[in-house]
């Protein structure tokens, strides 16, 4: 089994790690990195947030203690520090950015359920494969998918 440690797209990058002391190492190791390299992080853009865990944690870079949120959105879906995907379902993210291209009256129904298919199931179920899902979460999906086929 792989441990992921970082998740990097473009300029961004979220970090996940087991304990604090280990977190608070991935972070010190990107500081180094960054430094060597002239770059500087953003330390009003840097948050963390803790899963599953009893105490908050206390992560710094240089003297600046990181802020700790509830949840953040990464490559547009929500994580929450919940260990569950209600925030994500109760957000906007699953929803298609442009439904109106969907709903023209013009299209044809092939052209609606091949949009719908190949845009907005697509993005709905992305990394669906990680996803602990509970009965009122599988009910709230399938009537979301079944709701946009009739339509």
């Amino acid at each position: 089994m792989a441990l992921i440690r970082e998740m990097l797209f473009a300029d961004d990058a979220a970090f996940a790690a087991h304990s604090e002391k280990a977190l608070q190492q991935l972070i010190e190791h990107l500081t180094h990195a960054c430094n060597e390299f002239g770059l500087t992080i953003s330390l009003k853009k840097t948050n963390i947030i803790a899963q599953d865990v009893s105490n908050v944690p206390c992560i710094t870079i240089g003297n600046h203690t990181l802020e700790v949120m509830n949840g953040f959105t990464y490559l547009g879906f929500f994580i929450s520090n919940k260990l569950s995907l209600d925030a994500e379902l109760n957000s906007n993210s699953y929803r298609p950015p442009n439904q109106e291209s969907v709903e023209q009256q013009e299209a044809t129904i092939n052209t609606k359920m091949r949009i719908y298919l190949a845009c907005v199931l697509s993005i709905l179920i992305c990394c669906s494969e990680t996803w602990t899902l509970y009965k009122h979460q599988e009910h709230r999906l399938n009537a979301f998918h079944l709701r946009k086929e009739r339509s």
